[in-house]
């Protein structure tokens, strides 16, 4: 990956959130607009106070968190005027009696103008969540969210966050109109085939003498990498807590679209002769800038060239699950038996069939991988620094851990994210296969990619 480093309908522009159902009781109210049209960010800080034998309980605390993030990775976040997400988490073990008194407020701080927002939470356990829409009319200025229970001694638990407006300068970074083109048809050294054809042959996966089955093949692994690219830019786990089933980064991907001033293009095929083992180059883009740009032929920063190289997965020929996916194909190619393209469509009809499946699958997944990891860069993942200029992610001088992810601590993830390091992972990762199934981008940067989050400059 870099150093720097079934296709559903396309995307539909997002619209105003609404409102949860009503969740634990209160009032609704409005903080009306200071000057329209200004892009707004909220720098977050907080504190909760923890009671022993309130309600009954050893220890009692109320958790406010921003986009579903933990205390520490969320506390220096900016957010936008709308569109991101509050949780409201109750203590454990809390009698039903005891939840009824929550009450939830907002409050400007310069004119001490103050709501109840306690209907507007839709609670799942003791988890509550509200995502803010653009009617509440936050403001620039000072505010700050408290929480508080009330016992039947009459006790109170409170928590509170601050909040300070801050400009969303140039609007947000990924908005709804992009469009990420992956080209496999780019030809570098001009033989007049797809460079992603000689690929797969020099991988021993294509038989050298088999021009005429080789677009099948080829067409096969880009639509299985391009279903992954589309899992991974639309989540059903719902990483940020919004309460829905579906949670969509407003990006289209594409295998064959237009060239247009949002459009990003990313050649699939051939390699970096300054990386050769590098499966990924595009370039980083800064709180995507600039929105639309060639990562092809001599693009790379280095002037090398940019984009993704399938041949750079021999750097995994020794992993295990090399050999058990691609075996088959290895000891005779596809395309070295007659019949072999119609088994493509006959995926359970012999060995044969099912081994092309396999590999197939396995191959289209693992490129899938790199490809929506690449796109990222090209996005704007993952900014360098902390919040609220950065998303927790090395500087140049990091290396290989520039533009990538890191903890708060300054390390490299135990977890698989998908935007960690390139070099941190191995084929079962790509794959998917491992423990973590499918490599996701943590909720970190997946509120970046929802424009949940907001950078300020330097």
């Amino acid at each position: 990956m870099s150093p720097p480093d079934a296709h559903p309908n396309p995307p539909v522009p997002p619209r105003p959130d609404a409102a949860p159902e009503p969740g634990v009781g209160g009032h609704r109210g409005t903080l009306l607009a200071a000057a329209a049209g200004l892009a707004i960010g909220l720098a977050i800080v907080f504190f909760g106070v923890r009671q022993d034998r309130f309600a009954g309980l050893d220890s009692a605390e109320i958790a406010i968190r921003i986009n579903d993030l933990g205390p520490r990775v969320g506390r220096d976040v900016l957010v936008p005027t709308s569109g991101w997400t509050l949780q409201v988490e109750l203590p454990e073990d809390l009698p039903a009696g005891v939840a009824e008194t929550l009450a939830v407020h907002l409050r400007e701080e310069r004119t001490g103008a103050k709501i109840e927002i306690t209907d507007r939470f839709a609670f799942d356990g003791r988890v509550g969540t509200f995502v803010v829409p653009e009617r509440l009319g936050l403001v620039e200025g000072l505010f700050s969210v408290s929480a508080t229970l009330t016992d039947a001694e009459g006790r109170e638990l409170t928590a509170f966050r601050r909040q300070r407006v801050r400009s969303w300068l140039g609007g947000p970074p990924i908005g709804s109109r992009q469009i990420i083109h992956f080209d496999f048809g780019v030809d570098r050294d001009g033989d007049g085939r797809p460079d992603f054809e000689a690929d797969l042959a020099s991988l021993g996966l294509l038989a050298e003498d088999a021009p005429a089955e080789a677009p099948r093949l080829a067409a096969a692994i880009a639509e299985r990498a391009l279903a992954r690219v589309l899992r991974a830019y639309d989540r059903s786990d719902d990483p940020n807590r919004t309460g829905r089933d579906r949670d969509q980064v407003f990006v289209r991907f594409e295998l064959a679209v237009e060239d247009g001033p949002l459009v990003t293009r990313i050649c699939v095929g051939g390699r970096n002769a300054a990386h050769p083992d590098s499966i990924g180059f595009v370039r980083f883009d800064p709180r995507n800038a600039t929105k639309g740009s060639e990562e092809c032929l001599g693009t790379a920063d280095d002037g090398s060239d940019a984009g993704v190289f399938p041949a750079a997965f021999a750097v995994y020929a020794e992993d295990p699950l090399w050999a058990e996916s691609f075996g088959p194909l290895l000891e005779t190619p596809f395309g070295a038996r007659a019949g072999d393209a119609a088994l493509l469509d006959t995926p359970d009809a012999s060995a044969r069939a099912r081994a092309l499946a396999t590999a197939i699958d396995r191959f289209g997944d693992a490129l899938g991988t790199v490809m929506a990891h690449e796109a990222a860069h090209g996005l704007g993942l993952v900014p360098p620094g902390k919040p609220g200029v950065g998303l927790f992610a090395g500087t140049e001088e990091r290396g290989d851990g520039y533009a990538h992810n890191l903890t708060v601590d300054d390390r490299v993830p135990s977890e698989p994210w998908l935007m960690n390091p390139g070099g941190t992972f191995d084929l079962t990762d790509l794959t998917g296969r491992g423990e973590a199934g499918e490599l996701r981008f943590r909720p970190l940067n997946w509120a970046y990619l929802k424009d949940r989050v907001v950078l300020k400059e330097r």
